[in-house]
Protein backbone atom coordinates (compact mmCIF):
# COMPACT_ATOMS: atom_id res chain seq x y z
CA UNK A 1 0.00 0.00 0.00
CA UNK A 2 1.56 3.27 -1.19
CA UNK A 3 1.60 6.06 2.04
CA UNK A 4 0.77 9.56 0.97
CA UNK A 5 2.89 12.37 1.14
CA UNK A 6 2.09 14.40 3.54
CA UNK A 7 2.22 18.61 2.98
CA UNK A 8 2.22 20.98 5.72
CA UNK A 9 1.62 24.59 5.16
CA UNK A 10 2.36 27.04 8.28
CA UNK A 11 0.86 30.17 9.29
CA UNK A 12 1.99 33.90 9.12
CA UNK A 13 5.87 34.54 10.39
CA UNK A 14 6.67 30.78 10.80
CA UNK A 15 8.25 28.46 8.97
CA UNK A 16 9.32 24.28 8.83
CA UNK A 17 10.12 24.67 12.83
CA UNK A 18 6.48 25.04 13.00
CA UNK A 19 5.67 21.54 12.87
CA UNK A 20 8.66 20.52 14.31
CA UNK A 21 6.35 17.64 16.38
CA UNK A 22 4.14 16.79 13.66
CA UNK A 23 6.24 16.03 10.59
CA UNK A 24 8.59 13.28 12.86
CA UNK A 25 5.34 11.48 13.77
CA UNK A 26 4.04 11.15 10.20
CA UNK A 27 5.19 8.99 7.32
CA UNK A 28 6.15 10.83 3.97
CA UNK A 29 5.71 14.57 5.39
CA UNK A 30 6.86 17.13 3.49
CA UNK A 31 7.31 21.16 4.33
CA UNK A 32 6.00 23.36 1.71
CA UNK A 33 7.85 26.72 1.91
CA UNK A 34 6.13 29.76 1.50
CA UNK A 35 6.55 30.77 -3.06
CA UNK A 36 7.47 34.86 -2.95
CA UNK A 37 4.37 36.77 -3.64
CA UNK A 38 4.08 39.86 -5.83
CA UNK A 39 2.18 42.72 -4.65
CA UNK A 40 -0.65 42.23 -6.85
CA UNK A 41 -1.38 38.65 -5.47
CA UNK A 42 -4.50 37.88 -3.47
CA UNK A 43 -5.25 34.90 -1.57
CA UNK A 44 -6.83 33.37 -4.47
CA UNK A 45 -3.77 34.02 -6.41
CA UNK A 46 -1.19 33.52 -4.31
CA UNK A 47 -1.88 29.61 -3.27
CA UNK A 48 -1.56 28.46 -7.09
CA UNK A 49 2.25 28.85 -6.79
CA UNK A 50 2.30 26.15 -4.39
CA UNK A 51 0.55 23.86 -6.91
CA UNK A 52 3.81 23.07 -8.49
CA UNK A 53 5.34 21.74 -5.09
CA UNK A 54 2.78 19.30 -5.00
CA UNK A 55 2.86 15.65 -6.15
CA UNK A 56 -0.78 15.50 -7.89
CA UNK A 57 0.00 12.12 -9.53
CA UNK A 58 -0.19 10.41 -6.58
CA UNK A 59 -2.36 10.44 -3.36
CA UNK A 60 -1.57 13.46 -0.95
CA UNK A 61 -2.69 14.96 2.56
CA UNK A 62 -2.52 18.60 3.43
CA UNK A 63 -1.99 19.37 7.20
CA UNK A 64 -2.05 23.41 7.55
CA UNK A 65 -2.00 26.30 10.52
CA UNK A 66 -3.66 29.64 10.65
CA UNK A 67 -3.09 31.36 7.42
CA UNK A 68 -1.84 28.40 6.06
CA UNK A 69 -5.39 27.09 6.85
CA UNK A 70 -6.78 29.73 4.91
CA UNK A 71 -4.43 29.47 2.10
CA UNK A 72 -5.56 25.68 1.98
CA UNK A 73 -9.56 26.70 1.69
CA UNK A 74 -8.24 28.01 -1.45
CA UNK A 75 -5.60 25.76 -2.52
CA UNK A 76 -8.05 22.37 -2.52
CA UNK A 77 -10.04 24.14 -5.03
CA UNK A 78 -7.52 23.64 -7.50
CA UNK A 79 -6.21 19.87 -5.86
CA UNK A 80 -7.80 17.48 -4.48
CA UNK A 81 -6.05 15.95 -1.07
CA UNK A 82 -7.12 12.44 0.38
CA UNK A 83 -7.58 14.47 3.55
CA UNK A 84 -7.25 17.92 4.90
CA UNK A 85 -6.76 18.78 8.49
CA UNK A 86 -6.49 22.12 9.24
CA UNK A 87 -5.19 23.65 12.58
CA UNK A 88 -6.27 27.05 14.87
CA UNK A 89 -7.49 28.57 11.57
CA UNK A 90 -10.69 29.48 9.96
CA UNK A 91 -12.81 27.78 7.16
CA UNK A 92 -14.89 30.87 5.47
CA UNK A 93 -15.03 34.42 5.92
CA UNK A 94 -18.00 33.57 8.78
CA UNK A 95 -15.65 32.23 10.61
CA UNK A 96 -13.57 35.23 10.58
CA UNK A 97 -13.82 37.39 13.73
CA UNK A 98 -15.29 41.28 13.48
CA UNK A 99 -11.73 43.08 14.21
CA UNK A 100 -10.23 41.35 11.52
CA UNK A 101 -12.91 41.78 8.76
CA UNK A 102 -13.67 45.50 9.85
CA UNK A 103 -9.44 46.09 8.76
CA UNK A 104 -10.87 45.37 5.16
CA UNK A 105 -12.82 49.34 5.73
CA UNK A 106 -10.58 51.03 7.79
CA UNK A 107 -7.55 49.86 6.63
CA UNK A 108 -5.52 50.73 10.02
CA UNK A 109 -3.92 46.91 9.31
CA UNK A 110 -1.57 48.91 6.30
CA UNK A 111 -0.30 51.63 8.86
CA UNK A 112 1.94 48.63 10.67
CA UNK A 113 4.84 47.87 8.24
CA UNK A 114 5.92 44.40 8.39
CA UNK A 115 9.09 44.57 10.17
CA UNK A 116 6.58 46.24 12.87
CA UNK A 117 4.60 42.87 12.77
CA UNK A 118 8.02 41.49 13.85
CA UNK A 119 8.20 44.10 16.51
CA UNK A 120 4.89 42.86 17.60
CA UNK A 121 5.76 39.00 18.08
CA UNK A 122 8.90 40.39 20.61
CA UNK A 123 7.04 42.39 22.69
CA UNK A 124 3.27 41.13 22.60
CA UNK A 125 5.36 37.42 23.47
CA UNK A 126 6.12 38.87 26.61
CA UNK A 127 2.96 38.84 27.87
CA UNK A 128 1.51 35.60 26.60
CA UNK A 129 1.77 32.84 29.62
CA UNK A 130 1.35 30.16 27.37
CA UNK A 131 4.40 30.96 25.39
CA UNK A 132 6.65 31.87 28.31
CA UNK A 133 6.03 28.53 30.05
CA UNK A 134 6.91 26.75 27.33
CA UNK A 135 11.18 26.67 27.19
CA UNK A 136 12.29 28.17 24.16
CA UNK A 137 8.91 28.51 22.68
CA UNK A 138 9.43 33.08 22.39
CA UNK A 139 12.59 32.29 21.05
CA UNK A 140 11.70 30.29 18.51
CA UNK A 141 8.80 32.37 17.38
CA UNK A 142 11.04 35.51 16.90
CA UNK A 143 13.16 33.74 15.14
CA UNK A 144 10.19 31.93 12.92
CA UNK A 145 9.27 36.04 12.37
CA UNK A 146 12.80 36.83 11.64
CA UNK A 147 12.91 34.02 8.73
CA UNK A 148 9.79 35.89 6.97
CA UNK A 149 10.66 38.99 4.60
CA UNK A 150 8.42 42.46 6.07
CA UNK A 151 7.11 42.60 2.52
CA UNK A 152 5.92 39.40 3.05
CA UNK A 153 4.18 39.44 5.91
CA UNK A 154 2.69 42.95 4.83
CA UNK A 155 1.50 41.20 2.19
CA UNK A 156 0.07 38.27 4.72
CA UNK A 157 -1.35 40.54 6.75
CA UNK A 158 -3.42 42.64 3.98
CA UNK A 159 -4.35 38.72 2.28
CA UNK A 160 -6.18 37.71 5.03
CA UNK A 161 -8.07 40.48 5.99
CA UNK A 162 -9.47 41.06 1.92
CA UNK A 163 -9.82 37.31 2.17
CA UNK A 164 -13.73 36.66 0.82
CA UNK A 165 -14.10 32.68 1.43
CA UNK A 166 -17.53 31.56 1.39
CA UNK A 167 -19.05 28.88 3.40
CA UNK A 168 -19.11 26.63 -0.45
CA UNK A 169 -16.65 24.45 0.83
CA UNK A 170 -16.08 19.97 1.29
CA UNK A 171 -17.38 19.12 4.48
CA UNK A 172 -14.71 16.32 5.30
CA UNK A 173 -12.12 18.26 6.44
CA UNK A 174 -11.16 17.99 9.48
CA UNK A 175 -10.80 21.17 11.94
CA UNK A 176 -8.63 20.91 15.08
CA UNK A 177 -8.94 24.56 17.37
CA UNK A 178 -8.03 25.60 20.82
CA UNK A 179 -10.99 26.67 23.16
CA UNK A 180 -8.71 29.71 24.06
CA UNK A 181 -7.97 31.06 20.48
CA UNK A 182 -7.19 34.96 21.03
CA UNK A 183 -7.17 35.25 16.96
CA UNK A 184 -9.77 32.95 15.76
CA UNK A 185 -12.43 32.42 18.85
CA UNK A 186 -13.67 29.26 19.39
CA UNK A 187 -17.84 29.91 19.62
CA UNK A 188 -17.05 31.36 15.98
CA UNK A 189 -15.70 28.29 14.34
CA UNK A 190 -17.70 25.21 13.04
CA UNK A 191 -17.79 21.63 12.67
CA UNK A 192 -14.71 21.38 14.85
CA UNK A 193 -12.52 19.75 17.43
CA UNK A 194 -11.80 20.86 20.61
CA UNK A 195 -8.65 21.24 22.05
CA UNK A 196 -9.14 22.60 25.57
CA UNK A 197 -7.27 25.32 27.04
CA UNK A 198 -5.85 25.76 23.68
CA UNK A 199 -4.51 29.25 22.28
CA UNK A 200 -3.95 30.07 19.22
CA UNK A 201 -0.13 28.76 19.73
CA UNK A 202 -2.28 24.65 20.50
CA UNK A 203 0.09 23.98 17.80
CA UNK A 204 3.60 24.25 19.75
CA UNK A 205 2.31 24.41 23.07
CA UNK A 206 -0.37 21.11 23.41
CA UNK A 207 1.78 19.32 20.47
CA UNK A 208 1.06 16.34 21.74
CA UNK A 209 -2.94 16.68 21.78
CA UNK A 210 -2.79 17.53 18.53
CA UNK A 211 -0.25 15.14 16.85
CA UNK A 212 -2.40 12.55 18.30
CA UNK A 213 -5.59 13.77 16.94
CA UNK A 214 -4.01 14.28 13.45
CA UNK A 215 -2.51 11.20 12.84
CA UNK A 216 -5.93 9.22 14.04
CA UNK A 217 -7.65 11.31 10.74
CA UNK A 218 -4.98 10.46 8.62
CA UNK A 219 -4.24 7.14 9.72
CA UNK A 220 -8.35 6.69 9.56
CA UNK A 221 -8.85 4.97 6.04
CA UNK A 222 -13.04 4.20 6.91
CA UNK A 223 -13.30 8.08 5.64
CA UNK A 224 -11.52 10.72 2.96
CA UNK A 225 -11.02 13.56 5.48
Amino acid sequence: MTIPNTYFIGGIASDERLFKHQMVAVENGIYLPFPKHEKTDTMETYVQKFIPLIDTSKPFNLVANSMGGIMTMELIKHVNPQKVVLISTIKSRNEMPFKLKQLNYTYLHKLLPGSGFIGAIQFGSLFKRDVLKEPGLRKMAISMAKNNSSSFLYWCVNAIVQWKGSDDYRQDIVHIHGTKDEVFPFKKIKHVIPVLGGTHQTMLNKHQEVTKLMLEHLNDNSVKI
